[in-house]
């Protein structure tokens, strides 16, 4: 039985022959790598450009070889954190104007508490008589030393009267005495129709580290009920890489109107998503589910109402949802009502960033795309973190093609090699079968 067991072993490693180490011959594309220094480290960033020519999710069919052909460690090289997005709420004072004839000259009085933030204000035209209440600015403050923001939050109190439909000027201090217009004709919306909630209740301006802030309405209208404003700032992980979009056009999916199907050019990290709707005044609920080729089902990724409001200077657009990282190549937009044309998928993501080792004589070459070949395991993290000179940056050279389509196919000369390998496995395993069926007869007998 043991000496059957080893002929069938034995014939199975002569079929399958040694292992042969990778080459740029395993990979559709190639590139040269021009290399900055003599250093022993060096990174890539790789876009849609070289992604696209990536067949496996997990990247693992990128490598990198010397001048010898020898492959080289290459490995991804995360950041050590992302980005963050965090909220202070700031405590806001109404700032009281004057009623329409009254005269533009004012008597204001501050009131601080212990800690010099405002508490109280109350401001009067020189004929003390009150303005109405429903007319005034927000004045915010934000302490000493406050962070710097880009965005404020609007939270509508549950009371609030829609719709909300306003523009919105911002104006900086430090004083209250010198003021700094620093955001225009901001839109603020709110408005229920036909039970789809369309908002946009975030005013973007330009970052400022001012203590004080005074939000005035541009033309007619007032105040809602507001529940909370809260600033937005980053947290950056000084990750350093610069983001950039694929704007991809969809085609109607013919079983049910309203659907649009996109495909990305390669397993590209995704990490924000938006839609620009081909006409204006157009508004509908947009669901977005995204798979991989073969897959039976879509997962889902953002739910929010898609809108463009208005026209010119005056259009007012959705806020685009967040989602997590992801790597799907297909994507499904599902509209209702269903649009009748395709709007735009765009997808945000930052370059693939890797590291390679010098290992071996340059000039190097990175390979991409094999369905036969893939990347090792290599501590390339570890070594990086043992040294303290960080790797030099590097570019890639023009596309040029290596083993071309024959590396996006399997071998069909090793297929024989392959059923014959199994053949002899099963014999193997008969014959094993046999002999042990017949040694428990012996025992049996006797």
């Amino acid at each position: 039985m043991r000496s059957s067991f080893l002929i069938a072993a034995a014939l199975a490693t002569v079929l399958a022959g040694p292992a042969r180490a990778a080459s740029p011959q395993d990979y559709a594309w190639q590139w040269p790598i021009k290399t900055e220094g003599d250093g022993a480290a060096h990174v890539l960033e790789l876009d849609a450009e070289v992604l696209q020519y990536v067949t496996r999710g997990d990247l693992r069919d990128l490598a990198v070889f010397n001048a010898n052909g020898e492959p080289v460690p290459f490995a991804p090289w995360p950041p050590k954190a992302r980005d963050e997005e965090e909220f202070d709420a700031i405590p806001w004072l109404r700032v009281p104007l004057p009623a329409p004839g009254q005269p533009d000259s004012l008597a204001l009085r501050l009131e601080r508490d212990a800690n010099g933030t405002l508490r109280g204000l109350d401001l009067r035209t020189t004929d003390d008589s009150p303005p109405p209440e429903e007319r005034h600015d927000l004045l915010l403050d934000r302490g000493e030393d406050p962070p710097s923001i880009s965005v404020l939050h609007v939270e509508l109190a549950e009371t609030a009267e829609l719709p909300v439909n306003l523009r919105v000027r911002i104006s900086a201090s430090d004083d209250l005495a010198d003021w700094q217009r620093i955001g225009s004709g901001l839109p603020l919306v709110a408005l229920d129709d036909n039970g789809l909630r369309i908002e946009r209740l975030q005013l973007e301006f330009p970052p400022t580290q001012a203590r004080y802030l005074r939000l005035a309405i541009e033309g007619d209208g007032n105040w809602p009920m507001l529940a909370a404003l809260k600033g937005e700032r980053r947290v950056d992980a000084g990750d350093g890489r610069e983001w950039k979009v694929l704007e991809l056009t969809g085609t109607a999916y013919s079983a049910q109107p309203g659907v649009y199907d996109f495909s990305t050019p390669g397993p590209i990290a995704v990490e924000r998503v938006d839609l620009t709707l081909a006409d204006a005044n157009s508004v509908a609920a947009a669901q977005i589910g995204a798979k991989n080729p073969g897959e039976d089902w879509w997962r889902p990724v953002a739910n929010f109402a898609a809108f463009r409001l208005g026209s010119g200077k005056d259009e007012v657009r959705h806020i685009p949802p967040g989602i997590e990282p992801r790597r799907d190549r297909e994507w499904r937009l599902t509209t209702q009502p269903a649009l009748n044309k395709a709007p735009k998928l765009l997808l945000s993501y930052r370059p693939e960033r890797f590291v390679l080792l010098a290992q071996g004589p340059a000039p190097y070459t990175l390979a991409a795309g094999s369905v036969r070949a893939e990347r090792e395991d290599y501590p390339v993290k570890a070594a990086l973190e043992a040294t303290s000179t960080p790797p030099s940056p590097a570019t890639l050279g023009m596309r040029m093609e290596a083993a071309g389509e024959q590396a996006l196919t399997p071998k069909r000369g090793e297929d024989w090699q392959k059923w014959l390998l199994w053949a002899v496995l099963g014999v193997g395993a008969a014959l094993v079968l046999a002999v042990s069926l017949k040694v428990l007869r012996h025992t049996e007998a006797r």
